[in-house]
This record gives C-alpha cells, structure tokens and sequence, in this order.
C-alpha cells in the first residue's frame, strides 16, 4: 500500500510542476483565454476536446485542477518522454495492445477519483474541420458513469506552424501567440445508459456524435459570441 500511495504522490509533485511551467509560459508568451458555462462539479470527469496542434496536449492541463491521466499517442514513442509520462501516470495509447486497455485503465483511475483527458479524433486535424470521433470516450462513460466535460479549442490559423523538433524527432504543428478554449456543461447521457444494456454499439455511437456536436458548438461560439483576435 505504501508503494501505491507513493506512486500516486511522485505523480501529483511531477504534474503540479509540469502544469505550473505550462501555466507561466502561457502568461508571458500568449495570448490566452478561457471561457467555462459554469463551474466544474467535483469529482471525477472525462474532459473531451477537438485536436488541432501537438500544442494541445500541454496547454490544456492548465484548463483544470483536477488528478489528470491524458490518453495519449505518439508521445509514448519518444524515448525521453515515454519516461516521464510513465512516472506521471499517463495512459498509453500508441499501440494496439494499449489502446486495447484504454478503457479498463481510465475506468480504474475515474473509481479512484481523478479525471480523464481524451482527444477523440485520435490525430491532428487541419484546423478547417473535426475529424471523424472514435467511440473512447463513449466507452469511458459507459463503463464508468462520470461526466463529460466538452471543450472547443481553437488558434488563428496564421499561428499554427509545422516545425521540425530534434526532441520527438518527427515534425510537429504548434501554436504561437493565441490559444482558446471553451469549457461547456458537463454531459451525462441516461437514456444512452439504458440503451447500452441491449444494444451497447448504438449507445455508443449516439454518446459519440452528441458529444462532436456539442465539442463544434463550443468552438463556432468562440469564433461568434467571444472574440477573434
């Protein structure tokens, strides 16, 4: 038990330092802005959001205070990062066997309180349109009740730039100076619940498009409601 508890606790200290040198680049090098409906409720949660720039997976640890384990891909190949990763307690998702456990390893960490982050599309999308969402996140909620938070993120596109990084060792597609994000209401889905108990397919597949319907919504307000800079 002490081993767990201090696993757990090695994870939290190497997050909170992480999300804080996150926090203080974004204060001095962007202009960033984020919008919530309401509060977040307690507890655990299953944050969702669009996925448009390798950008996304550091800024949006900011956007909560919550214990977060991010399902992710590629970053698990990176030899460096697949270390740190691992110590803060990410969930791998870069292979077929992990992404086969994605599910059971979000579930667990939601029972034990802390919260999910996912990017449904599963890659990058040219920042013009969504991508087609995979039914993850769908299949989190089923198996473990906790709600979706939907978030929009959006940058101007004059920001988003493909650069080569030595780090990763691949191309990637970064934001400079503007970054937003838009939290919406949380999002349970009983009638889908009770559908999932004959025909689990289609529950899935209605929590999924309700889900990219509301991730579009969030980002068409920033662009209408908010501001555009």
């Amino acid at each position: 038990m002490a081993n767990i508890v201090d696993v757990k606790l090695h994870a939290k200290i190497l997050h909170g330092i992480y999300r804080l040198g996150v926090r203080i680049f974004l204060s001095i090098r962007f202009d960033f802005h984020c919008w919530k409906k309401e509060p977040l409720p307690p507890g655990p949660k299953i944050f969702v959001s669009n996925h448009f720039s390798s950008s996304d997976a550091h800024f949006v640890t900011t956007l909560m205070k919550d214990d977060l384990h991010m399902v992710i891909g590629p970053g698990f190949n990176v030899p460096l990062l697949k270390h740190y990763l691992v110590w803060a307690e990410q969930i791998p998702a870069n292979t077929k066997e992990t992404r086969a456990q994605v599910v059971s390893r979000a579930a667990e960490y939601l029972r034990k309180g802390d919260s999910i982050y996912i990017f449904p599309e599963g890659m990058l999308n040219t920042g013009k349109e969504l991508l087609e969402f995979r039914k993850g996140a769908a299949r989190i909620y089923l198996e473990s009740g906790a709600p979706i938070i939907p978030i929009g993120l959006i940058a101007p596109r004059r920001g988003i730039k493909k650069r080569d990084s030595s780090f990763t060792g691949h191309e990637m597609t970064v934001v400079s100076k503007n970054y937003y994000a838009n939290i919406g209401s949380p999002m349970t889905f009983p009638e889908e619940r009770k559908l999932a108990l004959s025909d689990r397919k289609k529950a899935e597949e209605l929590i999924t498009d309700k889900i990219k319907q509301e991730v579009s919504f969030l980002i068409e307000d920033i662009k209408t409601n908010r501001f555009w800079s």
